[in-house]
C-alpha cells in the first residue's frame, strides 16, 4: 500500500510535540509557542477538505517553520527529533549544521556556535553521534568549536584593551557577547569587573 505523505507530516508533528513537551533545554514560553503553532498546523492538515486540496509543495510549506527549528539547532533535542524521524522511516531532508561545519570549518551563525559549545560534550558521547560521524570528524568538530571560542574571546579582549569597539566589529562584538553570555563562559576568561566593562563599552558605542 502506498504511503500517504500526509501521514508522515502528521507523525512528524507528533514527534515534534513529544520532544518539545519533554525538553529540558527550552523554557515554558518557548514550549507553548512551539506547541501552539504545531497544533494550528495539525488542525489545518487534519481537516479533510483542506488536506485534499493541499498539494505536496503546500504540505511542505505548512510544516516548514517548525522544521526550520530542527534544521537550525545543535542540541540533544535535535538529535532525538531526527533519530525518531529515521526510526519512523519518514523521508524529510535534514540540513545538518554539523555537516556544514565540517565542510566549511565554521558554524553558519552564532546561534549554532552557541548550541555546539553548550551541548557538544553531551552530544559527542551519544551513540547516534558516533554512528553519524567518524572519530576523525568528531575530533574535527572539537577543533572547530574551540577555534570559534578562541576567535570570539580574542575579539572581546582586544576591544577591552582598547576600551572601544571598531565600527566594523560592532555586530561581531554583539555576537561574541551573546556567545559568552549563553554558554556561561565569561568566568573562564574574565573577572566580573572586566565583563561589566565590556557591557559599558557596548552601551556607550557611538555609530
Amino acid at each position: 500500500m502506498k504511503k500517504n505523505p500526509l501521514d508522515d507530516i502528521l507523525k512528524t508533528i507528533e514527534i515534534h510535540d513529544e520532544i518539545i513537551a519533554q525538553s529540558t533545554e527550552l523554557d515554558e514560553k518557548s514550549k507553548r509557542a512551539f506547541l501552539n503553532f504545531s497544533a494550528h498546523i495539525n488542525k489545518l492538515l487534519s481537516t479533510q477538505d483542506v488536506s485534499k486540496k493541499l498539494n505536496s509543495y503546500q504540505r511542505k510549506s505548512a510544516t516548514s517553520e517548525f522544521l526550520n527549528y530542527w534544521n537550525n539547532t545543535i542540541s540533544p533535542d535535535t538529535e532525538k527529533f531526527w533519530a525518531e524521524i529515521d526510526t519512523n522511516s519518514i523521508k524529510i531532508e535534514r540540513k545538518d549544521p554539523l555537516k556544514f561545519a565540517l565542510e566549511k570549518n565554521r558554524f553558519r551563525n552564532v546561534e549554532l556556535g552557541i548550541g555546539a559549545r553548550k551541548y557538544w560534550t553531551k552530544l559527542r558521547a551519544l551513540k547516534v553521534m558516533t554512528d553519524r560521524f567518524s572519530k576523525a570528524e568528531i575530533s574535527k568538530i572539537d577543533g572547530i568549536i574551540m577555534e570559534d571560542e578562541n576567535k570570539r574571546i580574542g575579539i572581546l579582549k582586544k576591544c577591552l584593551s582598547k576600551k572601544s569597539i571598531p565600527k566594523s566589529q560592532y555586530l561581531k562584538y554583539g555576537e561574541c557577547m551573546a556567545y559568552f553570555a549563553n554558554t556561561g563562559l565569561f568566568p573562564k576568561y574574565m573577572v566580573e569587573s572586566e565583563v561589566k566593562e565590556l557591557h559599558r563599552i557596548w552601551k556607550n558605542f557611538k555609530s
